[in-house]
C-alpha cells in the first residue's frame, strides 16, 4: 500500500531527546504518605538525589546538538528537571505543554485507598479488574487509550511543527510508556506487562528517536534502538 503524502512529505524532527523527570518527592513517599500531602501530585518537587541525577543527565547530553526547543509538562518536577538538564536554555525556547504532555491522571485513586473502594465503591474494583489496565478508566481520571490518544496528537505536532529541527521533550513515566507503545507498535497486552512489570523510562534517563527516510516504503520513521538509544546516565561509571 503506498504511503499517505503526510508521511512522506513531512519529515519528523531530526532527533528528539526524550527525558524522563528525575526522582521526586513522589517517587520516595508511599502512597499513604503521598495523601497526606496538602497539594496535588503536579506540584511535587525533586529531590535532592533527583537535583544531583538531572545535573549528571545534562552534561551526558552536551554531546548532542543543542535542543532547538525544550517542551514540558506543567508539572513542578519536569520544569525543574529541564532547568537542570538544559541550564543554558533560554526562557523563551522553555516551552510548557498544558494538555499533551500532562501524565495520567489517576482520578480517585489518586486519594483513595484500596480499602476505602472496597468498602464504599466494591463495584468500582470489579469493573477495573475486568477492564485491566489499558481500559480501565478510574472515576475523575484517565485511561490508558485517553493518554495514547495525546501521544499520538503529541506525535502528529511534531510533524507540523519540528521538522528536521532538534527537539527535547520532559515527560512522564506513563506517558512514556505511551509513545514507546505507538511508535514501537507494541499490542495492548504487550504494553499492559510492561506496565505490570514497571518497565518503563528510570528517572532522569534518556530515550533517542532519529528521523530516517525509508526510500523502499516512501516515508519518514522515528528510529530508536534499544541497545544504544535508552541510557541512563547518572548511572554510567
Amino acid at each position: 500500500m503506498p504511503s499517505s503524502p503526510f508521511r512522506s512529505l513531512f519529515p519528523y524532527p531530526e532527533l528528539i531527546i526524550f527525558v524522563r523527570h528525575a526522582e521526586s518527592e513522589g517517587n520516595v513517599l508511599t502512597r499513604d504518605e503521598q495523601r497526606s500531602i496538602p497539594y496535588g501530585t503536579e506540584r511535587y518537587k525533586l529531590t535532592a538525589r533527583g537535583r544531583e541525577q538531572a545535573q549528571k543527565t545534562g552534561e551526558w547530553l552536551c554531546r548532542f546538538p543543542e535542543p532547538d526547543i525544550v517542551l514540558r509538562s506543567y508539572y513542578a518536577r519536569t520544569n525543574e528537571t529541564a532547568e537542570l538538564v538544559f541550564p543554558e536554555m533560554s526562557e523563551k525556547r522553555l516551552i510548557k505543554d498544558e494538555v499533551l504532555l500532562a501524565e495520567r491522571d489517576r482520578g480517585m485513586w489518586t486519594e483513595a485507598t484500596e480499602e476505602e473502594v472496597q468498602k464504599h465503591m466494591p463495584w468500582e474494583i470489579r469493573r477495573r479488574d475486568k477492564a485491566r489496565e489499558f481500559h480501565y478508566r478510574p472515576p475523575g481520571g484517565e485511561n490508558f487509550a485517553d493518554v495514547e490518544r495525546r501521544v499520538r496528537e503529541f506525535r502528529r505536532s511534531l510533524r507540523l511543527n519540528g521538522s528536521n529541527r532538534t527537539i527535547a521533550v520532559v515527560g512522564h513515566s506513563h506517558w512514556l510508556l505511551l509513545w514507546q507503545k505507538v511508535v514501537e507498535k507494541w499490542t495492548i497486552d504487550e504494553t499492559e506487562e510492561k506496565f505490570l512489570a514497571k518497565q518503563w523510562p528510570a528517572n532522569a534517563s534518556v530515550l533517542l528517536y532519529r528521523n530516517v527516510w525509508y526510500p523502499k516504503e516512501g516515508e519518514y520513521r522515528l528510529v530508536h534502538r534499544p541497545e544504544q538509544d535508552y541510557i541512563i546516565p547518572w548511572k554510567l561509571p
